[in-house]
């Protein structure tokens, strides 16, 4: 009887391993993908004002705009979603990119409102697969212990993208017109490209899943490419480590993330994730035209807006270490203190500083709330459907995300105002702390073995990987 090559786990050595250079270069494109999703996605709040100008369009009519481009995302995450589970991460995320590069620039080159309609929409068709995509390779090459963080660090890409809008747009818009924010976008997105084939690796897990024929050697290749001292013998065959459902062979259907355990996460995950996407999809599309009525400039207002997103991405990343250690109910607290701010901004007439302030800091817990609730987003699914559980997530998100910025614009048009439409979307906050704290309870009840579950710190680095030998 002759040995069979051995069997490796792949989980344990994702556990255990240090930030080398190629997996520090990978998170670093990672967060170059989604710093572009976020600039070519929020750039139209802050090129609204001159859209709006050139083609006569009413409140309704830009808010119009925005959520059909949202519509075109929440398509396209499902889309794209399902790809990533068949044909891989790398790959898809390769389309999108281009894709949205490629209509960011056809966008530039709009000439009527119906026009720039469609373009929007087939644009948001690539950008919604962005953030789903990246959250899926993220956590699967993250360490438990740092799962959470690592997909916020993404996600501070995507925000610092959005907030990169309000510069970008004041140093070009004024010279060159509103269609060139649109052609930089566009150009950077098609060449970044470059980057993401020879630097982006395919999760060795979804490899380790699929077991196609050469699946073996590429995940080898890329073990030593992250790991340069990780010892693997000629011929080694690899399993993905984790658990994964008995269902986990077979075609996706969106049932399969309601089955056991999923049952109590996905139901409020949806709920949470799709009152957060409405609040914050208000804040980046309408903040830089509310602070123009509030007696701004255009570029003191889109500065502010600038301003507001880094701090959202400061409550991002402050937030994301509790979230792992302490599990998804923690990031209740960046809503309570959004509510605050929410309320004290519809209340009354305030002072231009104090006025910033509160919006500032009604952004940093807004975004912080929100990166905190995407970074868990496709951590509860198994390597088999993470990514369809995560664009599933982000799509039923975007109902929300659709009904933001057309609210908004309604709310405006009515005559509410700034400070009414403060009031009316301090809701989504308030609901949002009920929904969070039933998560991380049923968070608290998952079994050690579940994705998502909170456990103890992984075992010593020096540990070596666990080892099965199959006998033939």
């Amino acid at each position: 009887m002759s040995a069979a090559p051995p069997v490796l786990e792949l989980t344990p050595i994702v556990e255990r391993q240090h930030a080398s250079r190629s997996w520090l270069l990978m998170y670093a494109v990672c967060c170059l993908i989604t710093f572009l999703d976020g600039f070519d996605f929020q750039i139209l709040s802050f090129a609204a004002t001159y859209i709006r100008k050139d083609f006569g369009l009413t409140e309704t009519q830009l808010g119009t705009l925005g959520t059909v481009g949202l519509f075109g995302t929440m398509i396209g995450a499902l889309i794209m979603g399902y790809l990533a589970d068949r044909i891989g991460r790398r790959p898809t995320i390769a389309v999108s990119v281009a894709g949205f590069g490629l209509f960011m620039l056809g966008f530039a080159y709009a000439d009527t409102y119906g026009h720039l309609v469609a373009l929007r929409f087939v644009s948001g068709l690539f950008l919604g697969g962005v953030l789903p995509l990246t959250w899926a390779l993220a956590a699967e090459y993250a360490p438990k212990r740092f799962r959470v963080t690592a997909v916020s660090i993404i996600m501070v890409g995507y925000t610092l993208g959005g907030a990169a809008g309000g510069p970008v747009s004041n140093w070009l818009v004024p010279e060159h017109g509103w269609r060139s924010v649109f052609l930089v976008g566009g150009v950077c997105s098609l060449l970044t490209v470059l980057a993401v084939l020879p630097l982006l690796p395919e999760s060795v897990k979804f490899l380790a899943l699929k077991a196609r024929p050469g699946s073996d050697e590429r995940i080898a290749r890329v073990l030593r490419r992250f790991q340069p001292d990780l010892s693997i013998e000629p011929g080694t065959r690899f399993t993905a480590g984790d658990p994964q459902p008995a269902h986990s062979g077979r075609r996706f259907t969106p049932a399969q993330l309601f089955r056991g355990h999923l049952a109590g996460i996905t139901p409020l995950l949806w709920l949470v994730y799709l009152l957060s996407s409405a609040l914050i999809y208000f804040m980046v599309f309408w903040t830089p035209m509310i602070n123009e009525r509030m007696g701004f400039s255009v570029s003191a207002a889109a500065t502010i807006a600038a301003l507001a997103s880094v701090a959202g991405a400061v409550g991002q990343l402050f937030i994301s270490r509790f979230v792992d250690r302490k599990g998804a109910g923690t990031i209740l607290w960046m809503p309570l203190a959004a509510v605050v701010c929410m309320l004290v901004l519809g209340a009354g007439a305030l002072g231009p500083a104090v006025y910033v302030a509160f919006v500032i800091g009604a952004k940093m817990f807004v975004n912080g709330g929100h990166g905190g609730i995407t970074s868990i987003a496709g951590t509860f699914y198994p390597t088999a459907i993470r990514a369809n559980g995560a664009a599933w997530a982000s799509s039923v998100a975007k109902i929300g995300a659709m009904v933001g910025p057309w609210l908004g614009g309604v709310i405006l048009d009515a005559g509410l105002g700034a400070r009414g439409a403060f009031t009316v979307f301090a809701v989504c906050p308030a609901v949002m702390v009920l929904v969070l704290f039933a998560l991380g309870r049923v968070q608290r009840r998952l079994p050690a073995e579940a994705e998502g579950a909170l456990s103890a710190e992984a075992p010593a680095t020096g540990a070596t990987p666990v080892r099965t030998v199959v006998p033939s």
